[in-house]
């Protein structure tokens, strides 16, 4: 009988690390290839998927990779969509109210004209996600990252905003009445024409924000910060401005209301 060679039979030693990496990939779904075929369930992969118009009402899909998933008309209201990867998707006109989009990751995505009215997405990546014309009321985006987001004539009345990072972020003409934006990241973002009356905005950083036109009256800026800001034509009426940094690096007074003294 041919016996081979014993140097034959031996394989080079594969270290711990590439050991780890290859158990992962074999039994970690999240590595499988993805099949458009699969029925929604929690971590499925359909990653490149065309899912336009599709019914997903109240599916669970936590965890599950979506990134350039065409949801475009989708029906994700109620969906659980918790810690998805929908990276550079197509979610244009889909209804995600009353979602949950806790800690997902949306960089990139279009969502123009969609509905996340109710949603939850505390937590959640939205940078440079087209939100433009967007229907966000009553969302908790609250320590959501929004960076470089356009959020043009986007709906965030009573939306909670607060600690939210959105550096950079374009609100031109988007309706923020009553939104909660307490300590959030608002330098160099953009406002003109935005309405922000009765908006919460103690301790927020709006430091050379475009605030052209836009309409602040009713809103408390208290201990907020506005150095360098660009305010032509801004209405502060009624506005609590106690301690708040102003333009020129004044420090309002406690009593100050809708004008820095």
């Amino acid at each position: 009988m041919f016996a081979p060679a014993t140097d034959q039979l031996k394989s080079p030693p594969l270290s711990w690390r590439s050991l780890l990496v290859a158990l992962t990939l074999a039994l970690s779904p999240l590595y499988s290839a993805a099949d458009c075929s699969d029925p929604p369930a929690p971590r499925v992969n359909w990653k490149s998927c065309n899912m336009a118009g599709v019914d997903l009402q109240g599916a669970d899909l936590q965890g599950a990779v979506l990134d350039k998933i065409n949801f475009e008309n989708a029906n994700l209201s109620n969906a659980n969509l918790r810690d998805a990867y929908l990276g550079r998707a197509n979610l244009a006109n889909a209804n995600l109210s009353q979602a949950n989009l806790i800690g997902a990751y949306l960089v990139s995505t279009d969502l123009k004209n969609a509905n996340l009215s109710q949603t939850q997405a505390r937590g959640a990546r939205f940078e440079r996600a087209n939100l433009i014309h967007a229907n966000l009321s009553n969302a908790d985006l609250s320590h959501s990252n929004l960076y470089d987001a356009k959020l043009n004539n986007a709906t965030l009345s009573n939306t909670n905003l607060e600690q939210a990072n959105a550096e950079q972020a374009n609100f031109s003409d988007a309706d923020l009445q009553a939104a909660n934006l307490f300590k959030a990241e608002l330098s160099r973002a953009n406002f003109e024409n935005a309405n922000l009356s009765k908006t919460n905005l103690k301790k927020a950083n709006l430091n050379k924000a475009f605030l052209v036109n836009a309409n602040l009256s009713d809103a408390d800026l208290s201990k907020a910060s506005l150095v360098d800001a660009d305010i032509i034509n801004t209405n502060f009426s009624n506005a609590r401005l106690n301690y708040t940094t102003w333009v020129d690096r004044r420090r309002c007074r406690s009593d100050a209301i809708g004008t820095c003294k």
